[in-house]
């Protein structure tokens, strides 16, 4: 057992489809791995895709879990506990009532493939906006050496004021929801790849969305796959 509170953990707020939705069995077997369970799985790869090439496409993907970022991975403040977090989780769903997303799609997001809403949801943007405001406070700010990665990334200048604000470029107005299905890729190869995804995902990309839950994931040391230690509902109504 991990020690929920060593200064080597870092936590994030996921949005994760519940287990019994084919969705969490559609996205965890093409990564490769449950986070919920830790279990490997068994990607069903067709004739057409070799093992080493998925490999490497989910390389990223299959270590965070397949989820929807809501706040960024952060390790605690001095003081702050994981039973902070579980705490704050629980007064957080309460303040939202589950909802219906659009349906998914298979969407291109500069050289990585992942499923994105197929329309915007202002319902979604208040629950990430929500949790990147109310979890700052357990977030140990970044060091000058985290700070000086992210930076030299090519961001505008609203998403240079987040990372130095919120530790992370993509949040409040500049987030956008999506589950990663791979990491970066030659642009040669996402065309192809991702009409086998758009087939691959069919059966559940033309229903909405149910977001009924937030969860807390949990990388134990650097490098670490992500797991997920706990899930919370949201009002019904």
């Amino acid at each position: 057992m991990h020690d929920l509170n060593g200064n080597t953990s870092r936590y994030a707020i996921y949005f994760c489809p519940s287990p019994s939705a084919p969705l969490y069995g559609q996205g965890s077997r093409w990564l490769g791995r449950d986070a919920a369970t830790g279990a490997d799985l068994d990607p069903d790869l067709p004739d057409h895709i070799q093992h080493e090439e998925w490999l490497r496409a989910t390389e990223s993907p299959r270590r965070y879990g397949f989820h929807a970022t809501l706040k960024p991975p952060f390790r605690l403040a001095e003081n702050a506990t994981y039973e902070d977090l579980q705490a704050a989780l629980h007064e957080l769903a309460k303040r939202h009532v589950c909802f219906c997303a659009p349906p998914l799609r298979i969407g291109t997001l500069g050289r990585f493939l992942a499923l994105t809403l197929s329309a915007s949801s202002e319902e979604f943007c208040h629950l990430a906006t929500d949790c990147v405001r109310e979890f700052d406070r357990y977030r140990l700010p970044a060091t000058e050496a985290e700070l000086a990665q992210r930076l030299r990334d090519s961001l505008s200048l609203r998403e240079r004021e987040y990372v130095l604000r919120w530790g992370y470029p993509y949040v409040l107005d500049t987030w956008k929801f999506h589950m990663s299905l791979t990491g970066s890729m030659p642009p040669e190869a996402l065309p192809p790849l991702k009409q086998y995804l758009r087939q691959r995902f069919a059966s559940v990309c033309g229903e909405a969305l149910l977001v009924d839950s937030v969860c807390i994931f949990h990388e134990s040391h650097p490098e670490a796959p992500f797991q997920l230690l706990d899930r919370v509902y949201l009002r019904s109504s």
